[in-house]
This record gives C-alpha cells, sequence and structure tokens, in this order.
C-alpha cells in the first residue's frame, strides 16, 4: 500500500485514516502494521517528514477542506505514499489480542536482550588466563569396598521396603483376592536376575528356564511363573493418590516419582570433582508415551530424554527427566528452557569453589555464563552465533582462507563479568564462549587433509583442547550403560525408567569403586571389569542372606528320562567351580553338606578330593576327624 502526498491528499485525514483501517482489515493486513501506515500517513497531513520529531506537530483539521464523510478515495491515491513496516511505538504498546499470551515472553526477553556487550579484539601470546584453583576437596578413599555395600548406598532398606509395599499394595488393588507377598530378600533376588539378564543376553526372558540353555544363576533363584508375577505387579507409588491428567498440577512421572527423588537425593550426596559436564541423554523407548522424544542426532532417537551432570570420570551427581515446560528456578532469572535447565542441575553444585561447568551449544548463553560466574562456578561451551549479541566474526569462507586452524578470538565485560569468545576454523566454523578459558597457548591437533590424502597437523586452541577433554563425562556414562543394558521388555513404560536408573547406579557403583582402588593405589590389572562387578553384584543380590532350597512352587521340572541317565554315565573330570563371592561365603545362611561324589576341595592348601559338597557354595570341602575345611571355608 502506498500513501499519497500532502499536495495529492484532497480528504480530511479522519476520513482518510478510517479508510485505511478498513483496507488493512479487508486485505488481511496485521493490525501492528497499520501503526507504520498511521505514522507515514499523519506525516503526510501535517506537512512532516520521516525524520522529524512528532512531538512537535500540532493536529489541526481545520486547514482541511469539508468534505463529506461518506468520501471514499480510490486505490490510486492510497498507493502513492511509502509504507512504513516498523512502528515507532515499541512491541510493547502494540494492542492486540496476542499481548497478554506474550506476556511471559516479553518478560524473560528483558533478560535476554539487555545494552549490547562491547567486544574487542585480542590478540598477541600473553592474553592467557588462568585456570581458577579449585577450593574444594575430596577425601581419599581408605578402603575398597564389596560390590554389594556399594549399591546397598543407593538402593537402601528403606527404598527396598516402600518398593515391597507399593508393589502388594497394587497386586491388591488390581486383584482383591489375590496377594502378592513380596518381600525384601524376593525383591533383592528380582533384582539379581535382572542383572544376570544383563550379562547373559537371550531374545526372551523365558529361555533363562530352558534346560538346553541352562542358566541356573536365574532359574535356580526362581521359578519362572513368580519371576514373571514380580515383574506384572512391581510398583513405586499408589495409584489412589495420583491427580487428574486434566489438573495443573499432575506429575507425567508421578508413577516412579518417589524412585526419582530417592536416587537424585542419593546421587547428590557424592562428593563431587572441580570439573563437572551437562549433556543430555537418551531412555531407548519406542512405546506409546507422552514423555517420549525424538532426537534424530542421538544413537538411540526414540525415548525418554534424561538431562544429567556427570563428572569427567562418568559419575553422574544430578538428573532430570524431560516431562514438559521447564520452569525457572526460585530466585534466578528466567534465562530460557535450555540455560534454565543448566540452573537446575548446577543448583546443589557447591557455591564459591570454583568449579568449572562445561556445555555444548543447546545450553549456552551469555545471561547464563554471567549468572553462574558470580556464584564462582565458572563455564565453557560451545555457542550458536545469534546469541552472541553485538558480536560479528569472519565468515567461514573468510576463516578458511587463512587455512585450517585459524582462529578468531574477543572478549567483553557482561554484568561486570570478563566473557571470552573464540572462532577457531575446523572442517567448519567452531564457535565457543567462556568466562575462565583462552584460545592462548594455542597447541596442535592431527586432522584428516582430504586434498592431501594425509593427516596433518593443524593449530589448535587452548580454549578447545579443554572443551574437548572434559565434555565427555555424561557420553562415557552413556557407553558404559550399553555394554550390559538391562534389555527386560515391559509394557509399562516407567518399568523402563526403572531399569535405566538400575543400570546407572551399578554404573555409579563401579566408577566409585574404581575411584577408591586409585585412590589406594591397586595396580590396574587386579581392579575388576564392569562385568565381573555386575556378576558379583548380581550374586549377592541372589544368594547373600537367601535361602536357595526354598520350596519352589508348581509342577516338579521333568528332567529325568533315558536323556538324563545317559548323561549321568559319563566319566569326565568335573569344570573347576568357581568360588563364590565373600559375602556369600560367610553370610552364615543354609551352608548344609552333603554327600556326592568326589571332587578337589576349595579351600586353599588342601589337594584332598572330599566327598561332601556345599548345596549353596556348591563346592568340595573336606570334614575329617583331622581338618574341617568346610569350616574354614564359611568362617574366614
Amino acid at each position: 500500500m502506498v500513501l499519497p502526498s500532502r499536495n495529492q491528499l484532497t480528504v480530511p485525514h479522519h476520513t482518510l485514516l478510517s479508510v485505511v483501517m478498513c483496507k488493512c482489515s479487508l486485505t488481511g493486513m496485521d493490525s501492528f502494521r497499520f501503526y507504520g501506515v498511521r505514522r507515514a500517513l499523519e506525516r503526510v497531513l501535517h506537512g512532516q517528514k520521516e525524520n522529524d520529531d512528532d512531538s512537535d506537530f500540532d493536529d489541526n483539521t481545520e486547514e482541511c477542506p469539508d468534505y463529506g464523510s461518506d468520501y471514499m478515495p480510490d486505490d490510486e491515491e492510497l498507493e502513492r505514499a511509502p509504507l512504513i513496516d516498523e512502528p515507532d511505538d515499541p512491541p510493547e504498546s502494540r494492542p492486540g489480542p496476542s499481548q497478554q499470551n506474550q506476556g511471559h515472553k516479553m518478560a524473560s526477553s528483558k533478560i535476554k536482550r539487555s545494552e549490547h556487550p562491547l567486544w574487542r579484539q585480542i590478540e598477541g601470546q600473553n592474553t592467557s588466563l588462568d585456570t581458577p584453583e579449585w577450593l574444594g576437596e575430596i577425601e581419599p578413599s581408605t578402603t575398597v569396598r564389596r560390590p554389594i555395600e556399594y549399591f546397598q548406598d543407593f538402593f537402601s532398606s528403606d527404598i527396598l521396603t516402600h518398593i515391597v509395599d507399593q508393589s502388594n499394595l497394587y497386586a491388591q488393588q488390581k486383584n482383591v483376592g489375590k496377594s502378592l507377598n513380596l518381600t525384601v530378600p524376593e525383591l533383592e533376588q528380582f533384582l539379581g536376575t535382572l542383572l544376570a539378564m544383563s550379562l547373559v543376553k537371550l531374545s526372551c526372558s523365558r529361555l533363562y528356564w530352558k534346560a538346553k540353555l541352562n542358566c541356573p544363576l536365574v532359574s535356580e533363584v526362581m521359578t519362572r511363573d513368580r519371576w514373571e508375577e514380580i515383574k506384572a505387579n512391581l510398583h513405586f507409588n499408589d495409584n489412589s493418590d495420583m491427580l487428574p491428567s486434566t489438573g495443573p498440577k499432575y506429575d507425567k512421572l508421578f508413577k516412579v516419582r518417589p524412585l526419582l527423588d530417592h536416587l537424585v537425593t542419593k546421587f547428590r550426596e557424592i562428593p563431587m570433582p572441580q570439573r563437572v559436564c551437562v549433556d543430555e541423554q537418551m531412555v531407548p523407548f519406542k512405546g506409546a508415551s507422552s514423555l517420549k522424544q525424538y532426537l534424530p542426532s542421538k544413537p538411540h532417537k526414540y525415548g525418554y530424554k534424561v538431562l544429567t551432570l556427570c563428572g569427567i570420570d562418568g559419575i553422574m551427581y544430578d538428573f532430570m527427566i524431560y516431562s514438559g515446560p521447564i520452569q525457572p528456578v526460585d530466585g534466578e532469572p528466567d534465562l530460557g528452557a535450555s540455560s534454565n535447565v543448566v540452573l537446575h542441575l548446577a543448583k546443589h553444585i557447591p557455591k564459591e569453589k570454583n568449579h568449572l561447568l562445561y556445555f555444548d551449544n543447546w545450553f549456552t548463553s551469555l545471561p547464563l555464563m554471567t549468572v553462574l560466574a558470580k556464584k564462582q562456578i565458572y563455564c565453557l561451551g560451545t555457542v550458536r552465533i545469534n546469541r552472541l549479541q553485538g558480536i560479528s566474526f569472519e565468515n567461514d569462507k573468510a576463516l578458511g582462507k587463512k587455512g585450517r586452524g585459524t582462529h578468531q578470538e574477543k572478549k567483553a565485560m557482561v554484568d561486570d563479568v570478563e566473557v571470552r569468545a573464540m572462532k577457531w576454523m575446523d572442517n567448519k566454523g567452531v564457535t565457543l564462549l567462556s568466562t575462565f578459558a583462552s584460545a592462548e597457548p594455542v597447541g596442535e591437533c592431527k586432522r584428516y587433509d582430504k586434498k592431501a590424502k594425509a593427516v596433518v597437523t593443524v593449530p589448535c586452541p587452548a580454549v578447545v583442547t579443554e572443551y574437548n577433554k572434559f565434555m565427555g563425562g555424561v557420553d562415557l556414562m552413556d557407553s558404559l550403560i550399553s555394554l550390559y543394558r538391562i534389555h527386560t521388555r515391559s509394557k509399562k513404560y516407567y518399568h523402563k525408567i526403572f531399569f535405566h536408573f538400575l543400570d546407572v547406579t551399578v554404573v555409579n557403583c563401579w566408577l566409585l569403586y574404581r575411584r577408591d582402588s586409585s585412590d589406594l593405589d591397586i595396580p590396574e590389572r587386579k581392579v575388576m571389569m564392569l562385568q565381573e562387578f555386575k556378576l558379583l553384584l548380581a550374586e549377592s543380590l541372589l544368594l547373600e542372606g537367601k535361602n536357595p532350597m526354598a520350596k519352589k512352587r508348581g509342577r516338579p521340572s521333568s528332567n529325568g528320562g533315558s536323556a538324563a541317565q545317559f548323561a549321568k554315565k559319563k566319566k569326565s573330570s568335573p569344570a573347576t567351580k568357581p568360588i563364590p563371592a565373600e559375602g556369600v561365603r560367610t553370610d552364615g545362611y543354609h551352608h548344609y553338606p552333603m554327600v556326592t561324589t568326589r571332587g578337589r576341595c576349595k579351600n586353599p592348601d588342601c589337594k584332598s578330593a572330599p566327598v561332601f559338597y556345599c548345596q549353596k557354595c556348591k563346592v568340595h570341602l573336606c570334614i575329617t576327624k583331622d581338618k574341617n575345611c568346610f569350616v574354614e571355608f564359611h568362617t574366614k
């Protein structure tokens, strides 16, 4: 639309304004754009230039000829003046039905859209920053504990009792006439079977009870039907307390909330090192759930998104499951969804200890950096260039002409905090933002050159090396979980969350065990691997303090027949039996001697071949008038 000049105008301005508003509504023009039309029209009517001050003009309509109110100018008259798209009024003063809906966004944008900082170029070799000295400490360990003892720090007796009570209650709510009668020792055995199944993966859970596949660690502890009954009734919260899904306080994670609150409290009690990182974690799940997310850049694209705080060794210290809009932290400014996540996870990082926090470009923003720096939590992360107000770097093409490895660094003061931004040219430009790291000193890194078809050395700023070295804690946790992930299937969405955090707990236990072993200078070859650690933990949960000869329900298995009789006739030296874990061997519970065929005694420094056999440990031990290896084996 074009407006006429003052010399061409032959109608009263109030009539023309009415016509323009009518034309805006008929043509579907945004009502906000009309303010630009109105300003331009008023300037034309009163002989005012575009750069004149609006406050100096006097609205006098007597100079205009008196035309009737029914006068309608044609389209040609309305299309002769330039259209001003940008209104003079600020966006907050524009009327419209959407103004109230945008109130929250406008409030948060006032924090983000502060005055642009003044960025200055940094050049020279003496521009490096010193890494803040850590003011905290982690007390070194004095002993290395058994796997079950690490596990009991997280899955303590109170949470196990709560799960037992809620599972029994849920079974009664489903079927009043049938009770589950689950106990804490039986729940521990169920958890042990889950860990054992994760080490020996079969396509179906029922195959673990097949005689041909021979999985005694699972099949000899619990019957198949009892295992499936416990799994079907496994529950963590009372359904009668759940709020309606349409209510404002509805919790999508209500069914598993007590377990999550318990574990996150336990994780926060782990001593935290100086360097930690924030990143996303995916719980693989393709079932029907409103919590399910799609992240195309992840190996498992569908599942639950968990936002985690981990150390550089992979230990998880805090987490939150994404279940909807992320609210700001109490007492903190609203910095947007991604930055609010970091504030939530950093809430329990000790303040004024000079902790260093790393995250990627989904979280990084200038306000987040300054808010945390004032608490002496210094940050480093990749950043999206559109989140750096007022900065200008050379584009990728210009930096690429200067050679691979070229970088450009700038600094600014934002809320009395020095922030440094650096762009480094690798295959493409990479931008980083930090409150404690800088480009100097520039090192070197290896890269493959497609043109030369060889590995070449390129300059690498110190801030890039720092980020690559300490950002991978969450990825390390993911890789350790994926080695022996619990793959048991379930139709209940919250079971998948429970299985995942059971895996996280086991990995945390193993990493703490490795930390204690390192404090005591135990050689690496004597430190248990994750597989062995998890196997000993499963064995302790299955057998320690349990009666393996408890009466089983259901019909006895049909293992007799000609095949079994033929197997008994085979004469071959038996395979060496493994010695059970110390907690199982010395628990003093249901260790009964039995008489069987001769076998090598498992007590140290004994080479006899007794006929006595421990029915729980499944090893041969001597019982004679001269020596009693049976008692020594189970007491020392």
